[in-house]
């Protein structure tokens, strides 16, 4: 009986975290996070261009 309810438990909170993560609009916090590698290379990108800058003056 206890293994029953155990497994129950289990079913429930492995549904609720799908929910979670599938239903739930959680787009821009997914985006966000998506973007992130992107971003870092854009500001190394930004960096280069402007120590560039300042040793070609």
């Amino acid at each position: 009986m206890s293994s029953g309810l155990v497994t129950a438990f289990a079913m429930i909170a492995f549904v609720a975290i799908v929910i979670w993560v599938f239903v739930v609009k959680r787009k821009e916090d997914f985006d966000e996070q998506a973007n992130l590698p992107l971003d870092e290379e854009n500001r190394r990108r930004q960096d280069k261009d402007q120590k560039d800058k300042e040793n070609s003056s």
